[in-house]
């Protein structure tokens, strides 16, 4: 079957029966199958998992070193066999656009077989998100949010202020801090941060600690219990557990209208943990007065609320009331970072489609010139490349390098053209074609930088001195250009097919000149 298989590609489409694209494509998405499902196996996400350890990510580390080991292997084997009958330099009948047709095949393959590791982590992040829809989720992170004020964790006012006194910065002590128009101590509830997800914006985050506040400052105590209830539900429904009841939890830190005289609530039913403790997708507030409120260097114990264990002489410091809420803060900040910070972004993509690019450009320009006219062609460019950065260093300025490599490619499209035109000897212009080929995807991006730093240069940007407590000055046109970044990059991809569909039927009338 697979003998006539081959023949039937063999006389009925001979560039697929060539390139070797059939074989090993079908291949690579065998093992972008199994990527995928490694990866959605690894976006399962424990909900009683409260340990507070940074995760150095081994698993992807694994994973990414074992694509890059199989795409090697795999591109080396495929260059063997796809080296082995080479139609254009046999001078073998082809029609005018098949040298482009071939180039896409080069670059589906090279594509299939760069982004096994997309394939793991789009799928890891799938299964994350799978768990609830966004609507749904998005509740359930502000209610966690909202929860975190009423559980141990990060004031935000010190117990200082700096102000400015004949001159000199002088520290002001204070027990206390002004809120809504009155003063309240330093240890209030009024003072303590939300921690929120990186799902909502800094507005949103605002919005959500206000909303908790307001509560306390109306006395409206039936909301806040409602929101324990809430919170209840989520652990009930993950089967965590705590040792007190959302009324108990009202009981133990509403104190209308101080709100001073509370029992702080842990987040874990295991040793106290530190404040600082990191989440994927959970922010990290820090305690601006960790100094001097509640430091844990200098505090007392607070025997109210923490109890302590010595187990073989070492004293062990616990919550005497705990919620779940470092698991919940755990598990749901993982789907929080797969909604909003997810491994698989537009640029993780767009770096792959350059890698996939770059690749099969180092590969067709093998195929239509010479192994003596690439080497040639690598070794001269980095010889004019580290030329040009030297010169450039030597000379300063932002846009000397770019304006030289834009004048490289620029000369050497001009010297194919002409050779292509006169038609009288390739010389070469077998070198300067791979060149062309090589520089051409950076053409649009230099353009870009070119055009981005005479803006910036013309406009004041780069002298302008920003002051604090004045009002900013407003640059137009460079937040144009940065707002329109990746739109010039994908232009560039369109640029790139365009060039070589046409450079392609050249290159198919260059072939036909003579060397000498």
């Amino acid at each position: 079957m697979f003998k006539n298989i081959q023949q039937k590609l063999l006389l009925n489409h001979p560039l697929l029966w060539n390139s070797k694209v059939i074989i090993f494509a079908t291949l690579a998405l065998f093992f972008h199958i199994i990527f995928f499902l490694l990866g959605y196996s690894k976006g399962k996400i424990d909900f009683t998992d409260s340990n507070d350890y940074y995760s150095y990510g081994t698993d992807s580390f694994t994973t990414t070193s074992v694509s890059v080991l199989i795409t090697i292997l795999m591109f080396i084997i495929w260059l063997v066999y796809y080296s082995r009958n080479n139609a254009f330099k046999s001078f073998y009948p082809k029609n005018k656009l098949s040298l482009f047709k071939e180039w896409l095949l080069i670059l589906l393959f090279c594509t299939l077989n760069a982004t096994y590791a997309v394939s793991f982590f789009y799928a890891k992040d799938l299964r994350a998100r799978n768990y609830y829809s966004e609507e749904e989720i998005s509740k359930r992170l502000e209610t966690i949010t909202l929860s975190s004020l009423f559980v141990e964790g990060a004031f935000e006012e010190s117990n200082f202020t700096i102000e400015e006194i004949n001159g000199k910065s002088v520290r002001i002590e204070r027990d206390s801090f002004k809120y809504a128009n009155r003063n309240y101590s330093l240890k209030s509830l009024l003072n303590k941060q939300i921690r929120s997800f990186n799902y909502f914006t800094s507005l949103k985050d605002s919005l959500i600690e206000l909303k908790a506040k307001r509560w306390l400052l109306e006395n409206k105590k039936d909301s806040v219990q409602w929101l324990f209830g809430e919170f209840f539900k989520l652990s009930k429904e993950h089967n965590l557990t705590s040792n007190i009841t959302p009324e108990k939890w009202t009981e133990l830190i509403y104190d209308y209208p101080e709100f001073t005289k509370y029992i702080t609530v842990g987040r874990t039913h295991t040793e106290n943990d530190p404040i600082y403790n990191y989440y994927d997708g959970a922010d990290n507030n820090y305690d601006y007065a960790v100094e001097t409120v509640d430091s844990p260097e200098n505090a007392t114990i607070d025997t109210l609320s923490k109890t302590i264990k010595i187990v073989n002489g070492q004293e062990f410091v616990y919550s005497k009331y705990y919620v779940p809420y470092n698991a919940l803060a755990k598990s749901y900040g993982k789907i929080s970072n797969a909604y909003e910070n997810p491994d698989v972004d537009f640029d993780f993509i767009l770096s792959f489609i350059y890698l996939s690019i770059g690749l099969s450009l180092a590969v067709f320009s093998f195929k239509v010139t010479s192994g003596k006219n690439w080497l040639i062609a690598f070794v001269s460019l980095g010889v004019v490349g580290i030329i040009t950065g030297i010169f450039s260093v030597i000379i300063g300025g932002s846009v000397t390098f770019p304006i030289i490599c834009m004048l490289v490619f620029l000369s050497l499209l001009l010297h194919f053209v002409i050779i292509v035109k006169i038609k009288e000897s390739k010389g070469i212009c077998g070198i300067t074609l791979n060149q062309i080929l090589w520089i051409m995807p950076g053409f649009i991006p230099l353009l870009y930088f070119l055009i981005f730093e005479i803006i910036k240069q013309t406009s004041g940007y780069n002298d302008y001195v920003y002051i604090y407590n004045t009002k900013a000055k407003q640059f137009p046109q460079v937040e144009w250009m940065e707002q329109h970044f990746h739109d010039a990059i994908t232009l560039n991809i369109l640029f790139v097919f365009i060039f070589l569909l046409i450079i392609s039927v050249q290159i198919k009338k260059w072939k036909g000149i003579a060397e000498a």
